[in-house]
């Protein structure tokens, strides 16, 4: 049985989600967030300082803006979403133990960074290992890095950090990268970033903070040989994966896992709306994920109020 009827119902709680409750709340929609965790991936950050107006955790930053949703009326559901059927009012969400109505949805699900899974990864995160080269470069300035990866995602974070670090180590486990040439291109002509190709990380160490990276380099036709590269920080570039498994049932267009949206962050599906790390957007960044939320809060007062 479907209980209370919500105006929207947002699914996931990041900064693209939860600035989206506190935009419909002061459109005074009945709001439900409903996500596994609240802040995202935000919460990783050790530091933010990209966000106007605002140094600090990551943590705090979150916490600051669901409290903010609380207080223009929004709600919110801790759990994880089984599955989304549409109705003839809208779509129910169904839980573990629980069935929701909304008459809308934005999606606002993230992304879950790759990660290598290698010891030292989990324990030093925020303390040297980071997944955001753009959002944590600039606390090792002038200081020596390890940068995982070697598609577009690791290029782009080793230029960005060449000219704020002393010295990069591209880690890859292939002959080649496999990024734009025109990247590789510029890389190359940095003098401050040395690629180690055939190499895996096995191992980030330190005491209280990343002073090492582990690697083994595994050339063909040579032996195996183990290095240890002095580092202060290593960003992981593996990529990451939309968090749209939930929602693929629903039809929406896709480019690459990702939510294809229009300006007014509108879907292909009528009454669905996206924001954040989970579309197809240029950018992504806490502060884009914010504005993205803002604007599919009035894209969805402007829908219902058309209803």
């Amino acid at each position: 049985m479907v209980g209370k009827i919500y105006d929207l119902i947002i699914l996931g709680g990041g900064p693209a989600g939860l600035t989206a409750a506190i935009y419909a709340g002061r459109y005074n929609l009945k709001v439900l967030v409903v996500a596994k965790s609240f802040g995202g991936t935000a919460n990783l950050a050790g530091e933010i300082e990209n966000w106007p107006g605002y140094i600090g955790s990551g943590i705090e930053l979150m916490e600051t803006v669901k409290q903010q949703a609380e207080k223009f009326g929004a709600e919110f559901l801790e759990g994880e979403i089984q599955s989304i059927d549409k109705s003839k009012n809208g779509f129910v969400l169904s839980s573990l133990n629980k069935k929701v109505h909304g008459r809308t949805l934005i999606i606002a699900l993230g992304t879950e960074h790759r990660q290598l899974n290698i010891p030292g990864e989990k324990k030093f995160l925020g303390k040297g290992v980071s997944y955001c080269a753009t959002c944590d470069g600039n606390f090792f300035r002038d200081k020596t890095v390890a940068v995982i990866g070697g598609a577009d995602s690791a290029a782009k974070a080793a230029l960005y950090l060449s000219g704020i670090c002393k010295k990069i180590h591209i880690i890859y486990r292939r002959h080649e990268m496999r990024c734009e040439p025109i990247s590789l291109s510029q890389i190359c002509k940095k003098e401050n970033i040395e690629i180690h190709y055939h190499s895996d990380p096995v191992e980030i160490v330190g005491e209280d903070t990343v002073e090492e990276l582990k690697i083994i380099t595994d050339w063909p036709d040579k032996d195996k040989v183990n290095h240890t590269i002095p580092v202060d920080g290593v960003f992981i570039e593996i990529g990451a994966t939309p968090m749209n498994e939930v929602v693929k049932n629903l039809g929406l267009d896709m480019e690459k896992g990702y939510i294809v949206t229009d300006k007014e962050t509108k879907t292909n599906i009528d009454g669905v709306f996206a924001a954040g790390d989970v579309t197809n957007n240029y950018l992504k960044q806490i502060v884009t994920a914010a504005s993205e939320g803002a604007v599919a809060a009035k894209s969805v007062h402007e829908f219902l109020m058309k209803k």
